[in-house]
C-alpha cells in the first residue's frame, strides 16, 4: 500500500537510476511529511503517479513535478504535471 513511505533512494546526477516501490492506495501526504521530518530541502520533487488520488499536503516551498503514468483527470493543487507515453 502506497499510504506510508517505503523506499528512500538519493539519486546520484552521473548514475541516475530509480528503484520505485509501489502497491496501490496512494496518498501523497506521506512523502512530503516524510521531506519535512527530516528537513531535506529539495531543488524540486518528481512525482511519478497514475493520478487516482486526492490526498494532498498543503502546498511545500519548493517545486514539484506530477508525472502521470495514465491519462486520468489530474488536477493537483500545486505544482506542474506532464504525462509519460
Amino acid at each position: 500500500m502506497d499510504s506510508k513511505v517505503a523506499n528512500v533512494e538519493t539519486i546520484d546526477i552521473f548514475d541516475f537510476k530509480l528503484h520505485a516501490k509501489c502497491g496501490g492506495g496512494t496518498d501523497f501526504k506521506p512523502g512530503f511529511e516524510y521531506i519535512e521530518q527530516e528537513d531535506i530541502m529539495p531543488s524540486c520533487v518528481i512525482y511519478f503517479t497514475d493520478g487516482y488520488c486526492d490526498s494532498f499536503p498543503e502546498e511545500p516551498d519548493f517545486q514539484t513535478l506530477w508525472i502521470l503514468t495514465d491519462k486520468a483527470n489530474f488536477t493537483p493543487p500545486f505544482g506542474e504535471v506532464i504525462y509519460m507515453g
